[in-house]
């Protein structure tokens, strides 16, 4: 089918939104959309990205727009767009990327800095710790600890001693990353194993429809004395990372930020 769609720029973020239905249109009540898609004479593929109320978009990133001959914005382009199943490639051209509801998730991650104040249950943060209890972890010491707090007035005292931590206000709970120190004996392992750890929290967090931000602790500020403190953490317990979670307040496009540039193959 046709449609005629305005490409505009968000921020690093540029996108299509469709005019019409897409699952409708395309007869597809639930799961991912795929589509084949052509503007301009130039064919690419793309996972449509939700954005309520039944309306879908197309992100480009910035290998795709210098193929469409587009510098950030056009109006009024004309694009072909059919679906097609998921990994599936037009005849003679290997897909760009491969794509799957995990790396979905993967884009999806954003920081949510503004939640509506709602609950979260304790089966969402259930879950969440279970994932993070997944990362990988140096020489399998697993020196993490989680400390969780759904207190309120314990959350604006956090709030008040982080100065990247105002997300903290209207969050639903918080959960602070630790590491055991005479486990993990090694400090570059140790940040290694909270860090994954953490990413593998938002990542389930946003998976789980729900918004997450990681706040840093640097060691010796105010805030990591406040995080010891309001968990009355042990001496060989080091707070690495606090996340914010909560029911997200604002919509954030799923991130491309991949660069080529950056890319060593076999050398720099």
């Amino acid at each position: 089918m046709e449609c005629t769609v305005d490409i505009v720029k968000s921020g690093n973020i540029v996108s299509a939104m469709l005019p019409f239905d897409a699952r409708e249109a395309f007869q597809i009540p639930r799961g991912s959309i795929y589509a084949q898609c052509e503007i301009g004479g130039t064919a690419f593929q793309a996972k449509l990205i939700a954005r309520g109320n039944n309306r879908h978009c197309i992100l480009f990133n910035r290998a795709l727009l210098k193929r469409l001959g587009i510098e950030g914005e056009a109006r009024g382009v004309l694009l072909r767009i059919e679906p097609r199943a998921a990994g599936e490639a037009p005849p003679g051209e290997a897909p760009a990327v491969l794509e799957n509801e995990t790396l979905g998730v993967i884009a999806a991650r954003r920081s949510i800095r503004a939640f509506t104040g709602g609950p979260v249950g304790d089966d969402a943060l259930e879950t969440i710790l279970r994932a993070g209890f997944n990362a990988p972890s140096a020489s399998a010491k697993r020196p993490l600890h989680f400390m969780v707090s759904r207190d309120r007035a314990k959350l604006l005292w956090l709030m008040e001693r982080g100065p990247y931590a105002k997300m903290l206000k209207n969050a639903a709970f918080c959960i602070a990353v630790g590491g055991d120190r005479v486990i993990q004996g090694m400090p570059e392992w140790l940040l290694a194993d909270c860090g994954a750890a953490t990413q593998n929290m938002l990542l389930a967090i946003t998976s789980l429809g729900l918004g997450g931000c990681w706040c840093g602790v640097r060691q010796g500020t105010d805030f990591y004395k406040a995080i010891e403190e309001a968990f009355s953490l042990p001496g060989h317990i080091r707070p690495m990372a606090l996340l914010a979670v909560g029911v997200p307040a604002e919509e954030k496009a799923p991130n491309d930020l991949y660069d080529a540039a950056r890319v060593h193959r076999e050398v720099w």
